[in-house]
């Protein structure tokens, strides 16, 4: 972050946001997938209840990891893409307020 001699501080230069972007979507990236799987897991354990399925002994649902990687993929997918949209909606907002000083 920049600051003038007065100490104000201003919007982030482009360079650190690239570098901050990548680090949030990469974060989000592994959280996504891992929370997708979860939710994933939990909509094919409620089908797998709607459907009279009874899963081997130890298992959460029947075909469980089916509904895992579709959950993790849309969650690796969307988590990033929502972070990063609501970051670059924050920085617009700062770059519209800090042009907007008189």
């Amino acid at each position: 972050m920049t600051t003038t001699s007065a100490g104000d501080a201003h919007a982030p230069l482009p360079e650190d946001r690239v570098g901050r972007n990548i680090g949030v979507g990469c974060f989000t990236f592994f959280i996504g997938a891992v929370s997708g799987a979860m939710v994933g897991v939990g909509i094919g354990k409620l089908l797998g209840f709607f459907a009279r399925c009874t899963p081997m002994a130890g298992l959460p649902a029947c075909e469980w990891w089916v509904y895992a990687g579709y959950g993790g993929a849309v969650g690796a997918i969307t988590l990033p893409i929502l972070a990063l949209w609501r970051l670059r909606r924050a920085d617009r907002a700062a770059d519209a307020a800090s042009l907007d000083r008189g």
